[in-house]
Protein backbone atom coordinates (compact mmCIF):
# COMPACT_ATOMS: atom_id res chain seq x y z
CA UNK A 1 0.00 0.00 0.00
CA UNK A 2 2.82 2.39 0.84
CA UNK A 3 4.57 1.64 -2.44
CA UNK A 4 1.49 2.73 -4.44
CA UNK A 5 1.23 6.02 -2.60
CA UNK A 6 4.86 6.84 -3.53
CA UNK A 7 4.81 5.74 -7.18
CA UNK A 8 1.67 7.62 -8.18
CA UNK A 9 2.87 11.17 -7.16
CA UNK A 10 6.26 10.45 -8.74
CA UNK A 11 4.64 9.59 -12.03
CA UNK A 12 2.63 12.82 -11.93
CA UNK A 13 5.83 14.83 -11.25
CA UNK A 14 7.61 13.25 -14.24
CA UNK A 15 4.66 14.03 -16.52
CA UNK A 16 4.68 17.69 -15.41
CA UNK A 17 8.44 18.01 -16.08
CA UNK A 18 8.08 16.50 -19.56
CA UNK A 19 5.22 18.89 -20.40
CA UNK A 20 7.25 21.93 -19.25
CA UNK A 21 10.30 20.91 -21.27
CA UNK A 22 8.15 20.32 -24.30
CA UNK A 23 6.67 23.81 -23.97
CA UNK A 24 10.10 25.41 -23.81
CA UNK A 25 11.18 23.56 -26.98
CA UNK A 26 8.03 24.67 -28.80
CA UNK A 27 8.61 28.31 -27.80
CA UNK A 28 12.21 28.16 -29.03
CA UNK A 29 11.09 26.71 -32.36
CA UNK A 30 8.39 29.34 -32.74
CA UNK A 31 10.87 32.22 -32.08
CA UNK A 32 14.47 31.24 -32.92
CA UNK A 33 15.77 34.74 -32.02
CA UNK A 34 14.64 34.39 -28.42
CA UNK A 35 17.49 32.06 -27.50
CA UNK A 36 19.66 35.11 -26.53
CA UNK A 37 22.44 37.09 -28.20
CA UNK A 38 25.76 35.51 -29.16
CA UNK A 39 28.73 36.14 -26.90
CA UNK A 40 29.85 39.78 -26.88
CA UNK A 41 26.60 41.19 -28.32
CA UNK A 42 24.93 44.02 -26.45
CA UNK A 43 21.99 43.26 -24.13
CA UNK A 44 19.85 46.33 -23.54
CA UNK A 45 20.15 47.63 -20.01
CA UNK A 46 22.98 45.26 -19.10
CA UNK A 47 25.87 46.03 -21.45
CA UNK A 48 26.43 49.76 -22.15
CA UNK A 49 28.24 50.64 -25.39
CA UNK A 50 31.49 51.63 -23.61
CA UNK A 51 31.85 48.03 -22.37
CA UNK A 52 31.45 46.41 -25.77
CA UNK A 53 34.50 44.59 -27.19
CA UNK A 54 35.04 47.22 -29.88
CA UNK A 55 35.34 49.96 -27.27
CA UNK A 56 37.96 48.26 -25.10
CA UNK A 57 41.01 49.39 -27.08
CA UNK A 58 41.56 53.14 -26.84
CA UNK A 59 42.72 55.01 -29.90
CA UNK A 60 46.38 56.03 -29.74
CA UNK A 61 48.67 58.21 -31.77
CA UNK A 62 50.64 56.44 -34.50
CA UNK A 63 54.25 55.80 -33.55
CA UNK A 64 56.01 56.02 -36.86
CA UNK A 65 57.84 58.54 -39.01
CA UNK A 66 61.48 59.48 -39.32
CA UNK A 67 63.78 62.20 -38.05
CA UNK A 68 64.77 63.85 -41.31
CA UNK A 69 67.61 66.40 -41.32
CA UNK A 70 67.32 68.53 -44.47
CA UNK A 71 69.90 71.28 -44.37
CA UNK A 72 72.63 72.05 -46.90
CA UNK A 73 75.04 73.98 -44.72
CA UNK A 74 78.17 71.82 -44.86
CA UNK A 75 79.42 69.78 -41.93
CA UNK A 76 78.27 71.22 -38.60
CA UNK A 77 78.82 70.37 -34.92
CA UNK A 78 76.38 70.23 -32.00
CA UNK A 79 77.32 69.98 -28.32
CA UNK A 80 74.98 68.31 -25.80
CA UNK A 81 75.79 69.75 -22.38
CA UNK A 82 76.51 67.19 -19.65
CA UNK A 83 78.18 69.45 -17.10
CA UNK A 84 75.19 70.52 -15.00
CA UNK A 85 73.69 67.28 -13.68
CA UNK A 86 71.65 67.14 -16.86
CA UNK A 87 68.82 64.61 -16.76
CA UNK A 88 69.49 62.75 -19.98
CA UNK A 89 70.22 59.24 -21.14
CA UNK A 90 72.44 58.71 -24.16
CA UNK A 91 70.56 55.55 -25.28
CA UNK A 92 67.23 57.42 -25.12
CA UNK A 93 68.65 60.10 -27.45
CA UNK A 94 69.99 57.67 -30.06
CA UNK A 95 67.24 58.24 -32.67
CA UNK A 96 68.16 61.94 -32.71
CA UNK A 97 71.95 61.50 -32.60
CA UNK A 98 71.88 58.82 -35.30
CA UNK A 99 69.89 61.13 -37.58
CA UNK A 100 72.50 63.87 -37.09
CA UNK A 101 75.38 61.52 -37.94
CA UNK A 102 73.50 60.07 -40.93
CA UNK A 103 73.08 63.57 -42.33
CA UNK A 104 76.85 64.16 -42.25
CA UNK A 105 77.11 66.23 -39.08
CA UNK A 106 78.72 65.70 -35.69
CA UNK A 107 77.15 65.61 -32.25
CA UNK A 108 79.19 65.47 -29.03
CA UNK A 109 78.53 65.14 -25.29
CA UNK A 110 80.54 67.28 -22.89
CA UNK A 111 80.85 70.29 -20.60
CA UNK A 112 80.86 73.87 -21.83
CA UNK A 113 84.53 74.40 -20.88
CA UNK A 114 84.28 78.15 -20.47
CA UNK A 115 87.01 80.17 -18.79
CA UNK A 116 88.03 83.79 -18.61
CA UNK A 117 91.07 83.11 -20.78
CA UNK A 118 89.43 81.13 -23.55
CA UNK A 119 85.94 80.58 -24.88
CA UNK A 120 85.73 77.21 -26.65
CA UNK A 121 82.05 77.44 -27.62
CA UNK A 122 82.82 78.90 -31.04
CA UNK A 123 83.81 75.47 -32.35
CA UNK A 124 80.15 74.44 -32.16
CA UNK A 125 77.28 75.66 -34.32
CA UNK A 126 74.60 74.66 -31.83
CA UNK A 127 74.33 73.70 -28.16
CA UNK A 128 71.58 71.49 -26.73
CA UNK A 129 70.87 71.81 -22.99
CA UNK A 130 68.54 69.18 -21.52
CA UNK A 131 67.03 69.57 -18.02
CA UNK A 132 70.05 70.78 -16.02
CA UNK A 133 69.62 70.51 -12.23
CA UNK A 134 72.57 72.70 -11.26
CA UNK A 135 72.92 76.36 -12.11
CA UNK A 136 75.21 78.01 -14.65
CA UNK A 137 77.96 80.23 -13.36
CA UNK A 138 78.07 83.94 -14.28
CA UNK A 139 80.96 83.19 -16.65
CA UNK A 140 78.98 80.45 -18.35
CA UNK A 141 75.92 82.66 -18.70
CA UNK A 142 78.03 85.48 -20.16
CA UNK A 143 79.72 83.07 -22.60
CA UNK A 144 76.43 81.57 -23.79
CA UNK A 145 74.88 85.00 -24.30
CA UNK A 146 77.92 86.13 -26.27
CA UNK A 147 77.77 82.87 -28.22
CA UNK A 148 74.15 83.42 -29.35
CA UNK A 149 74.81 87.08 -30.13
CA UNK A 150 77.67 85.92 -32.39
CA UNK A 151 75.43 83.56 -34.37
CA UNK A 152 75.57 80.35 -32.37
CA UNK A 153 72.30 78.71 -31.46
CA UNK A 154 71.09 77.23 -28.19
CA UNK A 155 68.08 75.02 -27.40
CA UNK A 156 67.08 74.55 -23.75
CA UNK A 157 64.69 71.74 -22.75
CA UNK A 158 63.22 72.28 -19.29
CA UNK A 159 60.79 70.62 -16.88
CA UNK A 160 58.97 72.13 -13.89
CA UNK A 161 59.84 71.18 -10.31
CA UNK A 162 58.86 67.60 -9.44
CA UNK A 163 59.04 65.32 -6.43
CA UNK A 164 61.44 62.41 -6.69
CA UNK A 165 61.12 59.40 -4.35
CA UNK A 166 64.33 57.50 -3.61
CA UNK A 167 64.41 53.70 -3.78
CA UNK A 168 65.34 51.42 -0.92
CA UNK A 169 63.85 50.47 2.44
CA UNK A 170 63.82 54.07 3.69
CA UNK A 171 62.21 56.04 0.89
CA UNK A 172 62.68 59.78 0.95
CA UNK A 173 61.13 62.46 -1.24
CA UNK A 174 63.11 65.35 -2.68
CA UNK A 175 62.16 68.12 -5.08
CA UNK A 176 63.99 68.19 -8.41
CA UNK A 177 64.10 71.63 -10.01
CA UNK A 178 65.25 73.11 -13.31
CA UNK A 179 68.62 74.75 -12.69
CA UNK A 180 69.00 77.18 -15.58
CA UNK A 181 66.40 79.87 -14.90
CA UNK A 182 69.19 82.41 -14.36
CA UNK A 183 70.42 81.55 -17.85
CA UNK A 184 67.10 81.56 -19.72
CA UNK A 185 65.91 84.74 -17.98
CA UNK A 186 68.54 86.59 -20.03
CA UNK A 187 66.37 85.68 -23.03
CA UNK A 188 63.12 86.73 -21.34
CA UNK A 189 61.79 83.30 -20.35
CA UNK A 190 61.80 80.87 -17.44
CA UNK A 191 60.03 77.59 -16.67
CA UNK A 192 56.66 77.86 -14.95
CA UNK A 193 56.20 76.54 -11.42
CA UNK A 194 53.71 73.75 -12.20
CA UNK A 195 53.25 70.82 -14.54
CA UNK A 196 50.29 70.90 -16.93
CA UNK A 197 47.47 68.43 -17.56
CA UNK A 198 44.40 68.07 -19.77
CA UNK A 199 41.51 65.63 -19.21
CA UNK A 200 39.98 66.08 -22.68
CA UNK A 201 40.59 62.86 -24.66
CA UNK A 202 41.11 64.93 -27.81
CA UNK A 203 43.81 67.01 -26.10
CA UNK A 204 45.99 64.32 -24.56
CA UNK A 205 47.78 61.15 -25.61
CA UNK A 206 45.84 58.58 -23.50
CA UNK A 207 47.17 60.16 -20.30
CA UNK A 208 45.95 63.39 -18.74
CA UNK A 209 49.57 64.48 -18.16
CA UNK A 210 50.58 63.76 -21.79
CA UNK A 211 49.25 66.98 -23.25
CA UNK A 212 49.09 68.19 -26.83
CA UNK A 213 50.48 71.46 -28.15
CA UNK A 214 50.10 73.05 -31.58
CA UNK A 215 51.93 75.77 -33.55
CA UNK A 216 51.28 79.42 -32.76
CA UNK A 217 53.09 80.78 -35.83
CA UNK A 218 54.51 79.65 -39.13
CA UNK A 219 58.23 79.79 -38.36
CA UNK A 220 60.91 77.23 -39.21
CA UNK A 221 60.30 75.29 -36.01
CA UNK A 222 56.68 74.53 -36.95
CA UNK A 223 57.11 73.48 -40.59
CA UNK A 224 55.16 70.26 -41.21
CA UNK A 225 53.95 70.05 -37.59
CA UNK A 226 50.28 69.89 -36.58
CA UNK A 227 50.54 68.46 -33.06
CA UNK A 228 53.27 67.52 -30.60
CA UNK A 229 52.77 65.55 -27.40
CA UNK A 230 54.64 66.20 -24.15
CA UNK A 231 54.72 63.87 -21.13
CA UNK A 232 56.04 66.21 -18.41
CA UNK A 233 55.17 69.60 -19.79
CA UNK A 234 55.47 72.77 -17.83
CA UNK A 235 54.92 76.16 -19.40
CA UNK A 236 57.11 79.07 -20.39
CA UNK A 237 56.74 82.22 -18.31
CA UNK A 238 57.67 85.08 -20.60
CA UNK A 239 58.93 88.44 -19.38
CA UNK A 240 56.67 91.30 -20.47
CA UNK A 241 59.38 93.47 -22.04
CA UNK A 242 61.16 90.94 -24.24
CA UNK A 243 61.56 89.84 -27.84
CA UNK A 244 60.70 86.23 -26.95
CA UNK A 245 57.83 84.86 -29.06
CA UNK A 246 55.59 81.85 -28.50
CA UNK A 247 56.01 79.13 -31.12
CA UNK A 248 53.82 76.34 -29.69
CA UNK A 249 50.86 76.62 -27.28
CA UNK A 250 49.21 73.94 -25.14
CA UNK A 251 45.80 72.67 -26.29
CA UNK A 252 42.68 74.48 -25.10
CA UNK A 253 41.46 73.35 -21.68
CA UNK A 254 44.95 72.68 -20.35
CA UNK A 255 45.32 73.37 -16.61
CA UNK A 256 48.07 73.62 -14.02
CA UNK A 257 48.35 70.43 -11.99
CA UNK A 258 48.39 71.91 -8.47
CA UNK A 259 46.24 75.04 -8.66
CA UNK A 260 43.94 73.82 -11.49
CA UNK A 261 44.19 77.12 -13.36
CA UNK A 262 43.02 77.14 -16.96
CA UNK A 263 44.89 79.41 -19.34
CA UNK A 264 46.78 79.82 -22.59
CA UNK A 265 50.15 78.25 -21.89
CA UNK A 266 53.24 78.79 -24.09
CA UNK A 267 55.20 75.55 -24.49
CA UNK A 268 57.90 76.50 -27.01
CA UNK A 269 59.39 80.00 -27.08
CA UNK A 270 62.04 81.49 -29.34
CA UNK A 271 64.15 84.57 -28.81
CA UNK A 272 66.38 85.02 -31.85
CA UNK A 273 69.08 82.31 -31.54
CA UNK A 274 67.68 80.68 -28.38
CA UNK A 275 64.77 78.20 -28.25
CA UNK A 276 63.15 77.19 -24.97
CA UNK A 277 60.92 74.09 -24.68
CA UNK A 278 59.04 73.44 -21.42
CA UNK A 279 59.47 69.64 -21.65
CA UNK A 280 62.36 67.24 -22.23
CA UNK A 281 60.57 63.95 -22.98
CA UNK A 282 59.51 64.59 -26.58
CA UNK A 283 63.06 64.04 -27.87
CA UNK A 284 63.57 60.61 -26.25
CA UNK A 285 63.31 57.23 -27.95
CA UNK A 286 59.98 56.36 -26.27
CA UNK A 287 58.25 59.61 -27.31
CA UNK A 288 59.98 60.95 -30.41
CA UNK A 289 57.66 59.12 -32.83
CA UNK A 290 54.39 60.13 -31.13
CA UNK A 291 52.14 62.56 -33.04
CA UNK A 292 54.45 64.93 -35.01
CA UNK A 293 57.26 64.89 -32.46
CA UNK A 294 59.79 63.53 -34.96
CA UNK A 295 59.05 66.42 -37.33
CA UNK A 296 59.47 68.96 -34.54
CA UNK A 297 62.73 67.32 -33.46
CA UNK A 298 63.94 67.46 -37.07
CA UNK A 299 63.14 71.19 -37.18
CA UNK A 300 64.83 71.80 -33.83
CA UNK A 301 68.02 70.03 -34.91
CA UNK A 302 68.05 71.97 -38.18
CA UNK A 303 67.68 75.17 -36.15
CA UNK A 304 70.85 74.25 -34.21
CA UNK A 305 72.78 73.19 -37.33
CA UNK A 306 72.03 76.51 -39.00
CA UNK A 307 73.96 78.37 -36.31
CA UNK A 308 77.40 79.86 -36.99
CA UNK A 309 79.47 81.30 -34.18
CA UNK A 310 82.83 80.70 -35.85
CA UNK A 311 83.37 84.39 -36.48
Amino acid sequence: MTEGRIVKPLAVFIVVVVVLLGGIVLLALADPGSSGPPDGQSIDGQSPPQYQPGAVDMASDPEDGKIQIDTDVGEKRILIDTGHDNQLSKPSLEPMTEAVFDSGHTIEYGSLEVSDAEDSLGQYDGILIIQPLTSYSPDERDALQEYTESGGRVAVLAEPSQARVSSGPEQTSTTVSFGADTLTQRYGVRVGAEQLYNIDDDSNDNNFKSIYASPSDGGELTTGVETITLDTAGYAAITADTDAETTFTAAAGTRTLDTRRTGTYPIVVRNDNMVFVADSTFITRSEVYDADNEVFVSNLIEFLLNGDASD
